[in-house]
């Protein structure tokens, strides 16, 4: 098995994704809704950081106001079946990946009583490590269009985009909280969610924070402008840019090797919580955790003065 890297990872993972976008194309080629179908994919193929043991989350959005199940089931069976080709692995069973929905289902009522955490969660992950599979151009206006929800005209620029830091950090304790339900009331394994929310989960969470924190003191335009650049790029390459590569990555690069092994993989998955300690993989990966924990907060602080809003707007 070649040895896993950061390096190795962002090949494997653009290899695949121009092999999907192709199958996706060709199967889509002669649809009279081809033109209103987007794909989309996060998780580690959003994030540059797949391997053979990854699956991949992704979900059709569909730019018709009708039914998108009845609409279009051949070509939802069709999407399925080439992506499954290509990359067999489960995306698992929540319902919010391996699904169709329409577009206004994302970006309205936002925080409103309809706004799921199957709609919070397609939304945060689409704007901080979403990529296309089928249709770029669509999927990059919806960007444009989400970025646009959070970011008002009115918006103060001497103050930070509260509305976007809020729903980011509110993804993020929610991702946290579900965690809990999942392994405590619906019997999911224990191990690997732990250490995928240590690593991977808290990498795309303060990789949004730094994206809101640039827009201080920017106006208007400036502040879409800024917020496409920086959303268009992986939560690593966000934090490399920000940063100035002044973080330190061996801690996450050790955790994205050894959850590319299958070993490694089946011992997280058996470890239950009362035993962890018990566990050579988990004791290992968790000692990372922490000192990865200790690197994003020590970049947060060298690259934003105390002074500079987003320390208080994380607190108050």
């Amino acid at each position: 098995m070649e040895v896993y890297s950061l390096v190795t990872a962002k090949k494997y993972t653009t290899t695949t994704l121009e092999k999907l976008r192709q199958d996706l194309s060709a199967t889509l080629k002669e649809s009279p809704y081809k033109n209103d179908i987007c794909i989309v994919a996060t998780g580690s193929y959003g994030r540059n950081e797949a391997s053979s043991e990854s699956d991949i989350d992704w979900y059709i959005i569909f730019d018709k106001d009708r039914d998108v199940a009845e609409t279009i089931p051949e070509e939802i069976e069709s999407i399925k079946k080439t992506i499954n080709n290509l990359v067999p692995n489960s995306p698992g069973d929540t319902g919010t990946f391996d699904a169709a929905i329409k577009f206004s289902d994302m970006q309205i009522n936002i925080g409103g009583e309809h706004d799921t955490n199957q709609t919070l969660t397609r939304r945060m992950l689409f704007l901080l490590e979403g990529t296309w599979l089928y249709n770029k151009k669509s999927f990059e206006d919806y960007r444009k269009i989400l970025i646009e929800k959070y970011i008002k005209p009115t918006d103060v620029k001497e103050n930070i985009s509260r509305f976007l830091l809020n729903d980011i950090i509110r993804y993020y304790r929610t991702i946290a909280t579900d965690f809990e339900y999942k392994v405590s009331e619906d019997n999911k394994e224990w191990g690997l969610r732990n250490i995928k929310l240590k690593f991977s989960r808290k990498l795309l969470y303060v990789s949004g924070v730094f994206a809101v924190a640039e827009l201080y003191n920017l106006g208007y335009e400036k502040r879409i402008e800024k917020s496409l650049e920086l959303f268009s790029l992986t939560p690593l390459e966000r934090l490399e840019l920000l940063t100035k590569q002044a973080l330190n990555l061996i801690p996450y690069e050790n955790f994205l090797q050894d959850i590319s092994n299958p070993t490694t993989r089946d011992s997280l998955n058996s470890v239950i919580k009362r035993d962890r300690k018990e566990n050579s993989s988990y004791v290992r990966l968790n000692k990372l955790a922490d000192e990865f924990s200790e690197n994003l907060v020590t970049a947060l602080k060298n690259k934003y003065q105390p002074s500079h809003p987003i320390h208080q707007a994380l607190v108050i």
